[in-house]
């Protein structure tokens, strides 16, 4: 089910119920999902010219925040055409992540916003950061300590009213000016908190634009903010950008990413949706085919160009073949795409690359 609101005509708000991805122990080397109430909703509006229904009580210049932070330099981007380095990132950096205590020390009751600690945030910039180096991004987001402690105020105002809004109404509980700003400037989840946010924002089952997943994903992100209780949370994902790395307009941005990937819920599943960005690009005229470690052509849907105005142009597919045409589990499982016809300052591009989903 989904609900657009309007708020102008720069912000398209989405509201969307997510069938939220459960933990169990699947065969084929995926596990398997069943429907929660978590909610999940994704701004639409550049980050360079953002739109909210309220004037900013702060100021907007991104303050650097002296911890946490990300390792000097970023997060070292790895190879991800090796199974072995994958797993070992997904094992060592990425799922410690989900673990981290979140020591929130707020209620809803009395509308006490609070504080997560230290290590929380950390894990929240730490999973950004884990999803965009497995796709080929620098792992260089920072942490805006300003923006996450408004950000917190978002959090709880979703939390204590159990429901989402980038424009919520003064009339809510818990209302403040500075969580109604971060709500219109963040990602919004409800039913999922921390680095489980995250994830679930990088799935994106359910979300037409995929905007969740785009804003983790857009090339020139520079920092976010995080906001949680234990139900909500709020990453704000506007203002702070950098330049977008030179080999982006090469090889765009692809999600299930190029090279290995670890099939679990905690990074990626072949039915969630597929997509590919690319800054600038149009995708209107483009096609894509996939074709399993035979060479077997997969039937896909759902195949277009997704709305703009959610990170980089992109575009999107579902795999709709059988899992019997290419699943190779326990073993692992390689699918090869091909997108045509992509245009790139009125050129005509095409890109080919593979996906390996493995079993961590």
């Amino acid at each position: 089910m989904m609900k657009t609101t309007t708020a102008s005509p720069a912000a398209r708000i989405l509201v969307v119920t997510l069938t939220a991805l459960m933990a169990g122990c699947g065969g084929g080397g995926s596990e398997p999902s069943s429907s929660s109430g978590q909610s999940l909703t994704s701004p639409g509006t550049t980050p360079t010219t953002p739109t909210t229904p309220t004037s900013p009580t702060a100021p907007t210049t991104p303050t650097t925040p002296t911890t946490p932070t990300t390792p000097s330099g970023g997060m070292a981007a790895i190879n991800t055409s090796s199974r072995a380095e994958v797993a070992a990132f997904y094992n060592t950096t990425m799922l410690p992540a989900f673990s981290v205590p979140m020591q929130w020390t707020g209620s809803t009751q009395g509308c006490v916003a609070g504080t997560t600690s230290a290590e929380y945030k950390a894990a929240v910039l730490n999973t950004v950061n884990s999803f965009r180096v497995l796709a080929g991004l620098p792992g260089n987001v920072s942490l805006n300590l300003t923006h996450s402690a408004m950000a917190q105020q978002a959090a709880l105002m979703m939390d204590a009213n159990s429901q989402l809004s980038h424009s919520p109404p003064t009339s809510w509980s818990c209302y403040t000016a500075d969580g109604a700003t971060a709500a219109g400037r963040s990602n919004l989840a409800l039913g999922n908190a921390g680095p489980n946010a995250v994830r679930a924002y990088i799935a994106d089952s359910g979300t037409s634009s995929l905007g969740h997943r785009r804003w983790v994903l857009y090339s020139r992100l520079g920092e976010v903010g995080t906001g949680d209780t234990t139900r909500a949370n709020s990453l704000w994902v506007f203002d702070g950008t950098v330049t977008a790395p030179a080999t982006v307009a090469e090889t765009g941005v692809a999600w299930p990413a190029r090279g290995y990937v670890p099939w679990t819920t905690k990074v990626a599943d072949p039915s969630h949706p597929w997509s590919f960005s690319l800054p600038g690009a149009d995708f209107s005229g483009a096609s894509v085919t996939m074709s399993n470690d035979q060479g077997k052509v997969l039937s896909v849907s759902n195949v277009g160009q997704l709305p703009s105005g959610y990170g980089d142009n992109t575009m999107s597919w579902k795999l709709d073949a059988p899992a019997s045409e290419w699943s190779r589990s326990p073993a692992d499982t390689k699918f090869n795409v091909q997108i045509s016809n992509v245009k790139v300052g009125g050129q005509a591009k095409s890109f080919q690359y593979s996906v390996t989903f493995f079993v961590p």
